[in-house]
């Protein structure tokens, strides 16, 4: 798979795209790859400290980066089996119009639930879990934004069942 990867070469993945070579599946493994390095939270493990007192933000940044990694590495394989399954047609495409009204459905939920998780770790904060270590607060909320990438691409996969099998194939479904 990363051998035909064009990684830095975007000219001649521009030329091989105007004269059609180039796949959709292989197209589909360059938005895999970005999703993966550039969408997953953009959390890269680094950090520079000068204290040994934060240890645990290296291991937050890779749980970080792997837990956002594999959400995407799954939503992108989701959504894109589901537009295989139904005509094959037009996946990018898709995806593209689809990512403003769901991304925006997606922020409205996030604000909502947001809201509500907020206000539990606040008050858990202040209450009975006051006595938990901070790494407890760093983890809930890699699980919260976890949750919202998962509600993202199972709304991104009912509009894609639409758009590929149409309104009754995929009431159906």
């Amino acid at each position: 798979m990363i051998q035909e990867l064009y990684f830095l070469n975007s000219r001649e993945l521009s030329e091989n795209l105007h004269q059609e070579e180039i796949t959709e599946d292989l197209a589909f493994k360059h938005l895999l790859v970005y999703s993966i390095l550039f969408a997953s939270y953009i959390a890269i493990p680094v950090i520079v400290t000068c204290s040994q007192s934060d240890s645990f933000s290296i291991w937050y940044q890779i749980l970080n980066f792997l837990s956002f990694a594999a959400i995407q590495y799954w939503g992108m394989n989701l959504l894109y089996q589901t537009n295989k399954q139904g005509d094959g047609k037009s996946f990018f495409l898709r995806w593209a119009a689809l990512s403003l009204p769901v991304g925006i459905q997606v922020w409205a939920i996030w604000l909502i639930l947001g809201v509500v998780y907020g206000g539990v770790i606040g008050f858990s904060a202040m209450g009975w879990a006051s006595e938990l270590p901070r790494s407890t607060w760093l983890i809930t909320s890699i699980i919260f934004a976890l949750i919202m990438q998962f509600i993202y691409f199972k709304l991104m996969q009912q509009n894609l069942t639409s758009c590929s099998s149409g309104q009754q194939q995929a009431a159906s479904a």
